[in-house]
Order: C-alpha cells, then structure tokens, then sequence
C-alpha cells in the first residue's frame, strides 16, 4: 500500500480509519463502508454506505506456491415487502460484475468533525478482479451474496518460467544477449576418485 505522504503523513495522530471498498457494475460504481453502519461523503462528494452485515474475511498472501483469492460477503435478512435482492441478482447473472474492478481504500480521519465534513481524499489500498458472484439463501428469508476476487498474486500461479538463454533474454530485456549462445546445455561433471 502507498500512502500520499503530501497529502497527510501516516505519523500523525488520527481518529481512524474507516474501510472502503468500491464495486464496479454494469451500473456503475457502489460504494460501500464495511463493517459499520451509516453513510460518508468523501470530499468529492461520493456517498459510501455502510452496513455491520459486510464483511471481507482475512486475505493471505502467497506462500509455498499457493495464492488464495479472497472475497466479500454480505449477509441479511430479505424484507418480503421490498425487492428480492437475490432474485433481481439472478436475473442480471455474473455478467454484472465479472472481470470489473472492485477497489480498496482507507479514509483517514483526523478528527470526530471529519466524518461530516473530511479533509483528505480516500486513500488506495488495493485492486483486484471480480471472478465470482454466489447467491445462497437460508431459510424463509435469510440470504447470503459474495463476490469473490482474484488474488493479487493471482499471475504468480500462471507464469511461465523463461530460460537463460538468448530467447528468454530476449524476452526479458527486448534484445537477445549473443554470448548466451555459448552458455553450457548439458551438465558435465568429472569424476573424481578417493583413495
């Protein structure tokens, strides 16, 4: 993460952070504050709405080879006098969000008065891809929407390794290394005796 140190410095003492996350549709951008209620305006005037019922469950990086992709989840309890949010969902399909963007951001705030009127723009955190939606519902009226995201190592498990020599070069560096040419193809060890 990089944090604008000329527009604020990390070292300086703050209220908080609040946790941002912005989901891109085929309707455009939602923005959403997890894990507690109410609304923020940011000083562009975008409205995050927040809710208890989001969560994002702990991301891991890569180790030993294996890069977990993550996920956001909401869970509620379907009003049977409004929309159906699931069914609605249904209807759009994992077109609606799959292969768009849902960004992370932080919104430093330095003191109680900025969660009214702040004074530092969101800060990036991270972006991923968007690779899944799933709708489950238990039952009566109690329903369950994440959208699962690539990993940001997600071309680690992918990539494919280059040889050292004038073509892998020249993948990497844009021209081909002539002397690479001479570089040993076999392995050739002598013997050595003890005795």
């Amino acid at each position: 993460m990089t944090l604008t140190i000329e527009q604020w410095n990390p070292r300086d003492r703050l209220v908080g952070f609040l946790d941002l996350v912005n989901i891109n549709t085929t309707d455009g951008d939602f923005g959403f504050i997890m894990g507690t209620d109410g609304t923020f305006t940011d000083v562009i005037g975008k409205t995050w709405y927040g809710s208890t019922l989001i969560s994002v469950p702990r991301l891991q990086s890569a180790i030993d080879g294996i890069a977990p992709a993550g996920s956001i989840e909401m869970s509620f309890v379907q009003d049977p006098s409004d929309l159906d949010v699931i069914e609605r969902l249904r209807e759009l399909g994992v077109a609606y969000v799959w292969n768009r963007p849902i960004t992370f951001f932080i919104q430093p705030i330095r003191a109680m008065s900025e969660f009214q009127a702040p004074s530092l723009a969101p800060e990036l955190h991270t972006s991923r891809t968007i690779r899944t939606m799933t709708l489950s519902g238990s039952g009566a009226r109690d329903r369950r929407i994440s959208i699962g995201f690539e990993p940001w190592t997600e071309d680690r498990r992918s990539s494919r390794r280059i040889a050292l020599n004038t073509v892998g070069h020249a993948k990497l560096a844009g021209s081909e290394n002539p002397s690479l040419s001479f570089m040993p193809t076999e392995n050739f060890e002598e013997e050595k005796l003890f005795g």
